[in-house]
């Protein structure tokens, strides 16, 4: 009997739940005119619930730039917003972007999305010699993640990186030089926590490459993820050693039921 009683405790921790959600499409694009960069925000929320509060931030170097806000954005509605940054760039070539999209949800619990790309400055850069992975990662408190970058040209780069992640998360050391020698890789280590995410958060993140080489700027954007996942106890003890230990009590107790016939 308290067999049976334990199974059925153990099913009601397997039991799904479902949660409604906000999930916002965002395209952006871009032009450059004279010594401006104009850059337009289009926005659908395709979730199954209104998100609140929505507004977008861009941020083109050490400038930023708030769109208009949004008080409430209905299933399939659109927002939109432009911003209009002056340049003060010396270098043609391609330099990063970064949009973040704010928004709250019912309870006026703070998010952000963030979208990462180029534009061109003068002139368009060629192929950039560089590219490279940020490895995923999925952590409840803090977690490292790993930047790979090689270098397929044949002379060494010293590339600026910068880590570009939502405001739920905080980084460490999001800002440092690296040294890539001519046709070889290096990497480096990245510390995150988490500031506010919430658990079942998916993140994207980006690290923006930049460098220059003959009078030009170049610039790749690698892209990760990060999960939050919390662990989950039931008296002190971990959910998913019980769910074992019940899949394993199942089988035991199927095997002495088959025995005992």
């Amino acid at each position: 009997m308290r067999l049976k009683f334990f199974i059925l405790f153990l099913l009601c921790l397997m039991t799904p739940t479902f949660a409604s959600f906000i999930s916002l499409k965002t395209t952006v694009t871009s032009v450059v005119e004279k010594d401006h960069l104009k850059v337009v925000i289009s926005t659908v929320n395709k979730g199954d619930e209104p998100a609140y509060n929505i507004q977008a931030e861009v941020r083109v170097g050490d400038q930023k730039i708030l769109g208009s806000k949004t008080q409430e954005l209905g299933i399939n509605q659109p927002y939109q917003a432009e911003a209009v940054f002056p340049l003060r760039l010396t270098t043609p070539g391609r330099y990063p972007m970064v949009l973040v999209m704010h928004y709250t949800d019912a309870n006026q619990y703070p998010f952000s999305a963030l979208n990462c790309q180029t534009f061109a400055y003068k002139m368009d850069a060629p192929p950039s010699e560089l590219f490279g992975t940020l490895r995923p990662v999925s952590f409840w408190k803090k977690a490292e993640t790993q930047l790979n970058v090689k270098n397929m040209g044949d002379a060494k780069i010293t590339a600026s990186v910068s880590l570009v992640v939502p405001r739920e998360l905080t980084v460490d050391n999001g800002n440092f030089k690296l040294d890539i020698p001519a046709k070889s890789e290096n990497s480096q280590r990245i510390s995150i926590s988490n500031f506010s995410a919430l658990s079942g958060s998916d993140y994207q993140v980006f690290a923006a490459v930049e460098y220059e080489k003959d009078n030009m700027h170049y610039t790749s954007i690698l892209p990760g993820v990060v999960k939050i996942v919390e662990a989950k106890t039931v008296m002190g003890i971990n959910a998913t050693f019980l769910i074992v230990a019940f899949i394993l009590l199942v089988v035991v107790f199927v095997a002495f039921q088959v025995i005992k016939k």
